[in-house]
C-alpha cells in the first residue's frame, strides 16, 4: 500500500459517492458557468498552479495502463456451485481496459455483490464542512504546502471541507477522475436486469473514512510528500501495478511505512491502520459471502486488496473447503 495515491489500501474505504462529491467540490472552484452541455474533456478556466486537467491525467493513465493484462479476477467452487471475485481499482481504471471475459461473465451472473449496495440513495457526509477549517488544522506550513498539491483554487474550495476531503482531493490530483471501475459494473448489471447486493452500508463506509482519514492522516501525508511530481509517479506506478496484476501483499509496504513513520506512526499505529482498512472488515464478509457463494453464479467486485494474502478473503474462503484459482486468460 502507497500512501499516496494507492489504488488498493486509502481507496478501499473511500466509496465512490465520497470520491464524486469530494471531485465536484474542487472541481466547482474554477469551472465556469455554462449555459449549453459541459464537455468532460475541457479544462476549466485556468490557474496558474492548478493541477493537470482531466483530458491530461486520462493522457497518463491510457499510457501507464493501456489495458488490464492480468486482473485480480478468481473462480470459486465447491460442491459444484461456482461463483468468480473480481478485484477492482475504485478509481482510475475503466472497464474497457478489462479482459472481454470478465465482462461476459458480469452478464451471465445471477447477482452481483459490491462492498456497498449500488442503488441505495442514501446521502454521503463528504461534502458536510469540518468543525475547524484545514488552514487551522495543518497550521501555516503545511497549509502553503497543501496549496501547492492541489492547487490553490481546489485549496480554497476546501477550506472548510473535513480532512478526508481534502486527503482524497489531493491523492486523486493524478488520478483518472473519469474511470471508476465500480460505478461501469454496476450500470452494467443495472441494464441487464441483475441483482446486486453490498457487503457493507454506506454510512459504515462514511464511518470510517472519517475515522481514518483524519488530521492526523492529513498532516503525515501533506508532511511527506515532497511534490505534485510524488503524486504523480506514486499514482501512475500503482496503476501499473494493478493493471499488470503484479501486487501481492496487502496492506502497508516498506514505502508506505517510512512515510508513515515519518509521519508520527508507530507500527502498533499502522498494525490498527492495517486492520481497519482491510484485514476487519475482510473477517467480517466471510459469513456474508458463503451463503450467497453456497448457490453459484454469483460475481462478488470488491477491491482487489481484499482477495489477496494469507487473511485476504480467498485465503479464508480456501481454508473453509473452497476451490479458488486466478483466471489468468478471462
Amino acid at each position: 500500500m502507497t500512501l499516496v495515491a494507492d489504488p488498493h489500501g486509502l481507496w478501499i474505504t473511500v466509496s465512490v459517492r465520497a470520491l464524486v462529491v469530494v471531485m465536484g467540490l474542487a472541481a466547482c472552484a474554477h469551472d465556469p458557468p455554462r449555459t449549453a452541455t459541459p464537455d468532460p474533456w475541457a479544462a476549466p478556466a485556468a490557474v496558474s498552479d492548478d493541477p493537470p486537467d482531466f483530458g491530461t491525467v486520462h493522457a497518463l493513465a491510457d499510457k501507464a495502463c493501456p489495458r488490464v493484462t492480468r486482473p485480480y479476477f478468481f473462480r470459486v467452487e465447491r460442491a459444484g456451485a461456482v461463483s468468480y471475485f473480481l478485484g477492482t481499482r475504485h478509481i482510475g481504471v475503466p472497464l474497457a481496459k478489462l479482459p472481454a471475459g470478465v465482462t461476459r461473465q458480469l452478464r451471465a451472473a445471477k447477482l452481483v455483490v459490491f462492498e456497498t449496495p449500488p442503488d441505495t440513495d442514501d446521502e454521503s457526509t463528504a461534502d458536510t464542512p469540518g468543525e475547524v477549517p484545514l488552514p487551522e488544522l495543518l497550521g501555516p506550513e503545511l497549509w502553503a504546502r497543501y496549496r501547492k498539491l492541489v492547487g490553490t483554487a481546489a485549496a480554497d474550495a476546501l477550506a472548510h471541507a473535513r480532512p478526508s476531503a481534502a486527503l482524497i482531493t489531493m491523492t486523486a490530483v493524478y488520478e483518472d477522475k473519469l474511470a471508476m471501475l465500480d460505478v461501469e459494473i454496476a450500470d452494467l448489471v443495472r441494464g441487464a436486469h441483475i441483482p446486486t447486493q453490498g457487503l457493507e452500508t454506506h454510512a459504515f463506509q462514511d464511518a470510517l473514512i472519517e475515522e481514518l482519514m483524519d488530521v492526523r492522516m492529513l498532516r503525515a501525508t501533506v508532511r511527506t510528500t515532497p511534490d505534485r511530481g510524488a503524486l504523480e509517479r506514486e499514482a501512475l506506478r500503482d496503476l501499473a501495478e494493478y493493471c499488470a496484476g503484479r501486487d501481492h501483499d496487502p496492506g502497508t509496504d516498506a514505502r508506505t511505512r517510512k512515510q508513515l513513520h515519518a509521519g508520527g506512526f508507530s507500527d502498533t499505529d499502522i498494525a490498527r491502520l492495517d486492520d481497519k482498512l482491510v484485514f476487519a472488515r475482510n473477517r467480517d464478509w466471510i459469513p456474508k459471502l458463503e451463503p450467497l457463494l453456497a448457490g453459484g453464479g454469483v460475481v462478488v467486485v470488491v477491491g482487489a486488496d481484499h482477495l489477496i494474502g494469507p487473511r485476504g478473503v480467498l485465503a479464508m474462503l480456501a481454508a473453509r473447503g473452497w476451490k479458488t484459482t486466478r483466471v489468468t486468460q478471462p
